[in-house]
């Protein structure tokens, strides 16, 4: 069989289009985001945390999972990748695997995912051990919301404990 430029393209198309529907909804998140940080204080109340952060996100495997690092941003503009997480959907449970692997603890953390209508919902233990909820939700192009929730009462009841905001890298 000859193969012709079309079905070379017909057939790219296509591998183009079945990597990415494995990839949603994280397909709307590759690339790089700048983060805004907030965290809960003792007290209740939310303080804006003041270093900058930005988030890389990337497919691995030939289209087939994603990639992202965590990455500081120093005073004078240094960047420092402080963790990287793998994602891969695994379509038979239809959820997300991942795993965090924490530079700075010198652990690793395991969560799966669900996407239920755009909204991502993780749930797992994070690198010190603590048992974790996180949302990416309000997802778009050039924006998305995350939280990571706690429970302190084995599992009864979560509270917001950090929140990031993300925007597009220009």
């Amino acid at each position: 069989m000859k193969i012709t430029p079309i079905i070379l393209l017909l057939s790219f198309l296509a591998i183009t289009i079945h990597s990415q529907n494995k990839l949603k909804p994280f397909d709307k998140l590759i690339g790089t985001w700048d983060i805004s940080q907030s965290v809960r204080q003792q007290d209740g109340t939310w303080k804006e945390n003041p270093h900058k952060y930005k988030w890389k996100f990337y497919t691995i495997l030939g289209g087939e999972a994603i990639q992202d690092d965590w990455i500081v941003v120093d005073s004078e503009g240094k960047e420092t990748t402080s963790g990287t997480n793998i994602r891969i959907f695994n379509s038979e449970e239809n959820q997300w695997h991942m795993a965090w692997i924490d530079k700075t603890q010198r652990r690793t953390a395991v969560f799966t995912a669900k996407n239920i209508d755009g909204t991502v919902l993780m749930e797992g233990t994070n690198a010190t051990g603590r048992e974790v909820k996180i949302t990416f939700y309000d997802i778009s192009q050039n924006s998305f919301n995350w939280k990571q929730e706690w429970t302190f009462d084995g599992g009864q009841n979560w509270v917001t404990v950090v929140k990031l905001k993300a925007t597009r890298a220009k």
